[in-house]
């Protein structure tokens, strides 16, 4: 059975962070303090599926969708819709729920959980309880911007991963046409874990399903995005090298270059909170 029965496992949610600081809080005389909320609305279309660095030997562009409540305090709420281009794979939505929060001048903690759910009747397997869970911890150090996170898939098997990404941020001293801001970020990203997903997809051996449970390298990747900012619209694309290591035999993922165009618009909500 080709793994592209269990693809839709693999789409985690993207968490979007650039316009959050757009805003900065304000102090009154009266004691009082302006900080904001956002809503925050993000479409992508990608040509092509990737999970872990796998494309499973298959090319299926996906569409998405996230809308996204995100709290001064740093909680947030976020649905999201996926769409595979492929008529054998269904609709999926997604919900989270999460925490960011500056541990001080140079980390920062986010947590989040979410659930996807598929609402038609589908063989696809592994993909009606689903759920994934993440931690990230990040550092500024001065010369690149440094994260480690840990994963866990929960399906009917569960698995484990732990990945760490360095990228820096550049910005352009001046606005294109005096409104845009170019921005870009280069990033580098290791990622390890177990490979319990393929049993969804796969009647294997034993001797394979016991390979499949040792946490070894699994890919790495190089992106380069490239942002237009104006306002509080985003548009970006990404270029991603994606290298996956440790390729089972029977699974035909090979390295590629993925191609990502996403927009995305930030709402603020002004509060007034109490001193």
């Amino acid at each position: 059975m080709k793994l592209r029965l269990i693809l839709v496992f693999a789409f985690s949610i993207t968490i979007i962070k650039s316009a959050i600081s757009q805003e900065s809080d304000s102090t009154d005389v009266s004691g009082e303090k302006e900080v904001y909320d956002f809503i925050l609305i993000n479409a992508k279309y990608q040509n092509a599926f990737h999970f872990l660095g796998r494309d499973f030997g298959e090319n299926i562009p996906l569409f998405s969708t996230d809308m996204m409540y995100y709290f001064h305090s740093g909680l947030y709420f976020n649905a999201s819709t996926i769409k595979f281009m492929q008529a054998e794979l269904p609709w999926q939505y997604a919900l989270s729920l999460g925490y960011n929060k500056d541990l001080s001048e140079k980390t920062d903690l986010n947590l989040s959980y979410s659930q996807f759910f598929v609402n038609e009747k589908s063989d696809i397997t592994g993909i009606q309880n689903l759920g994934f869970l993440q931690g990230t911890l990040g550092w500024e150090w001065g010369l690149l911007y440094s994260n480690i996170q840990a994963q866990f898939l929960f399906n009917e098997q569960t698995d484990y991963f732990l990945s760490s990404s360095h990228s820096r941020y550049f910005e352009s001293d001046k606005k294109l046409f005096k409104k845009v801001t170019l921005s870009f970020e280069p990033k580098f990203t290791l990622m390890a874990g177990t490979s319990r997903f393929y049993q969804n997809g796969y009647d294997l051996i034993d001797q394979e399903n016991q390979d499949l449970e040792k946490f070894q390298l699994l890919s790495w990747e190089a992106v380069l995005p490239v942002a237009f900012g104006i306002g509080y619209w985003d548009i970006e694309f990404h270029t991603r090298y994606i290298n996956p290591l440790n390729i089972p035999s029977f699974d035909e993922s090979r390295k590629r270059f993925i191609f990502t165009l996403q927009t995305s618009y930030a709402i603020p909500i002004k509060k007034t909170k109490k001193l």
